[in-house]
């Protein structure tokens, strides 16, 4: 490619040679550092590509060998002058456009965000604007390093943030943490709760005192781990210490999902009438070009589609296309049989599964149960299944009297003053 543009500024010519002593003249040629390349033989000659500068010494060659030379073809940026040197108009409007170009690139007109899951879009760009990087702005005054080290200290979700621009393109990509649970953080003391109603199943506990054991009954909410410890003297209790409490605890829980399906329905038989908007957005300003005054349509689907204009995968310019297509359609009412419903309402319970019940959870058993009433059928999912069922909730701190021996059914720690 650079290449190619270096041959097109310098400008060059296809010629033909045609004499008894080509293969002399190609040697010559050679011999005087004359590049000539893209050689192409023919029945009464050669054709081949040569710079403006080297075609001016073919003529002492042409004369020592007896071989003719004629241009075929003139290419290049010289030649394009040359023939509009009187188009003055022509000539400023081209210097007043790589004037602009060079203008345009010295702003940031599109900005990406890669490696978010848990953090908005939206919250990350209105960060990003309140600290100087927004659609417009100069790149010479944007802080990267700040903005990146501003991103890691406001967002606790980030882990490592990095801002690369390339031409006038901005590309955030970021780093998440494991998401943390919502209810307390590491080391703040809390008990774990039971956050649903089961059968205990198993119980491993590594800071706190477990109130609960293997096969009891748990109601949603009762404390299964205790983050209050006890400091005692032999059998005597001198006072309590609030811990972090951190375990594993599966239950057995029953679980119902219950769905509603309609058995009659519509689908869209689209009849290809459309009516199509445009929304032209230059420098982040709106002009619409609207070309009729509404919507006739009694039934119709929106379709929506934006393009912004670039010179190269990196230089976007400050222009937006927003294409709006407004689709004719006529519904027609369609009935599912029972069968096809029941289908549909055991794929709704499936989604339903995925969407609600942790990955890690193993499910026992599942049974479901249908209802057919007059315009609709009711499914039922009764599912077993055994989950980690603890919740951790913060408690209040407190630190009560001395002593020694804290029990927590696990550790032994001595605290002395």
């Amino acid at each position: 490619m650079f290449k190619f543009l270096w041959n097109y500024f310098k400008g060059y010519v296809i010629i033909k040679i045609v004499g008894f002593s080509i293969e002399r003249f190609l040697n010559l040629c050679l011999n005087k550092n004359i590049n000539i390349y893209k050689l192409e033989e023919v029945n009464d000659g050669v054709i081949c590509r040569i710079s403006i500068k080297d075609f001016k010494q073919l003529k002492i060659i042409s004369k020592k060998t007896g071989c003719k030379y004629k241009i075929i073809f003139r290419y290049g940026m010289p030649f394009f002058i040359f023939k509009n040197r009187k188009r003055k108009m022509f000539f400023i409007s081209i210097i007043f456009f790589v004037f602009l170009l060079y203008y345009f690139s010295s702003f940031i007109w599109t900005i990406q965000v890669i490696g978010n899951n848990q953090i908005d879009n939206n919250q990350i760009l209105a960060f990003c604007e309140d600290n100087g990087l927004y659609l417009g702005a100069f790149k010479r005054k944007i802080n990267i390093k700040n903005i990146q080290s501003d991103l890691k200290n406001n967002f606790d979700n980030i882990s490592w943030a990095n801002i690369r621009i390339e031409g006038t393109k901005a590309t955030i990509s970021i780093s998440e943490n494991i998401k943390k649970e919502n209810t307390t953080q590491n080391n703040e003391p809390c008990d774990i709760i039971a956050k649903e109603t089961g059968i205990i199943t198993n119980i491993v506990t590594r800071t706190g005192r477990p109130l609960v054991k293997a096969k009891d009954v748990v109601q949603k909410g009762d404390i299964l781990v205790s983050g209050e410890l006890f400091l005692k003297e032999g059998e005597e209790i001198k006072g309590t210490y609030n811990t972090y409490s951190d375990a594993d605890i599966k239950a057995k829980v029953e679980k119902e999902i219950k769905v509603n399906v309609p058995l009659d329905y519509y689908i869209k038989n689209y009849t290809g009438n459309k009516k199509v908007t445009y929304d032209f957005f230059a420098f982040n300003k709106r002009f619409t070009l609207k070309l009729f005054n509404n919507i006739k349509y009694q039934d119709y689907t929106i379709v929506t589609s934006r393009k912004q204009l670039k010179l190269t995968e990196n230089f976007y310019l400050p222009f937006i296309i927003k294409k709006t297509e407004y689709k004719e359609y006529i519904p027609k009412k369609k009935t599912y049989s029972i069968d096809e419903a029941k289908l549909y309402a055991n794929k709704l319970i499936t989604e339903k599964i995925i969407e609600e019940i942790d990955f890690s959870s193993d499910i026992l058993n599942k049974e479901i149960f249908y209802e057919q009433l007059e315009n609709e059928l009711i499914a039922i999912a009764k599912i077993t299944l055994i989950e980690d069922i603890g919740e951790r909730v913060p408690i209040s701190v407190s630190y009560q009297n001395e002593g020694s021996n804290i029990e927590n059914g696990t550790d032994e720690t001595t605290n002395s003053q």
